[in-house]
């Protein structure tokens, strides 16, 4: 693994010597069939022709994986009269549909909040809005039905906020492991690397990842998205045949 990195610095440093940061990852397109159970993908970077002395202070990675955005609804329970009955809800009208932090150490030694903020890295700098419920447009999201989305898609494996590590495997060189679940969301991906220095944002560099349906599935997605009404009733139609066949063969 050490030497496919210093080869890919190689070339990198031969085209693009100039950047600060570079990275790649060992897919950029993921392609889901009826076999998909998640994928696993490795991003690798080097510090480049820069300022950042990579020899005498030492430098951290943070990286940033971001889905497409899709609208979410979350909703809040209570007990009435013994039973769980959803009583509040608030929708987000575009919630990433996956995203990952991951960090070469934990980000309260990396840099301090307001650094965070100021590049919006962390689920809680996220900037997520809700609908108003009024009818009058969009409002901030309230603290407990943030963190309420936040424990719902980590509960599917769909953010993991420093669950994942960066590796620095040599001086300038660093990769890490990205995992995507079975139920990852399809489009286009942005994952975004960040060079860290003394508590300061030195570098970045953003690349692009691509998930989609293909095959089978991505002709039934198709059907599905753009004609639903025929969708549907091929699916009825399916369902009754099946019955019917079951029943037959039940009786034999």
């Amino acid at each position: 693994m050490r030497c496919f990195l210093f080869l890919m610095v190689m070339l990198f440093g031969v085209t693009r010597a100039a950047e600060a940061v570079v990275t790649d990852l060992s897919n950029r397109r993921i392609e889901i069939r009826y076999s998909f159970n998640g994928a696993d993908l490795i991003l690798f970077g080097a510090v480049g022709a820069t300022s950042i002395n990579t020899l005498n202070d030492k430098y951290d990675v943070v990286i940033v994986v971001r889905g497409p955005e899709e609208p979410t609804v979350v909703r809040e329970k209570e007990r009435v009269g013994g039973i769980w009955v959803n009583t509040k809800a608030v929708r987000f009208p575009a919630a990433p549909g996956y995203y990952a932090v991951a960090a070469s150490r934990p980000l309260e030694e990396i840099a301090t909040p307001v650094a965070f903020a100021s590049y919006g890295i962390g689920f809680k700098n996220l900037p997520l809005v809700a609908d108003s419920g009024t009818g009058r447009g969009l409002t901030v999201p309230s603290p407990e039905f943030r963190n309420a989305l936040f424990r719902l898609r980590a509960s599917e494996g769909l953010y993991r906020q420093e669950i994942d590590s960066v590796s620095v495997v040599d001086e300038g060189l660093f990769r890490t492991d990205i995992r995507l679940p079975a139920n990852v969301p399809i489009g286009n991906f942005i994952v975004e690397t960040f060079i860290f220095q003394k508590g300061s944002m030195k570098a970045r560099h953003r690349i692009n990842l691509h998930v989609d349906k293909e095959g089978f599935e991505r002709a039934a997605y198709t059907f599905a998205h753009e004609w639903p009404f025929f969708y549907g009733l091929v699916a009825v139609i399916v369902a009754l045949g099946a019955g019917w066949l079951a029943g037959i063969l039940g009786r034999k």
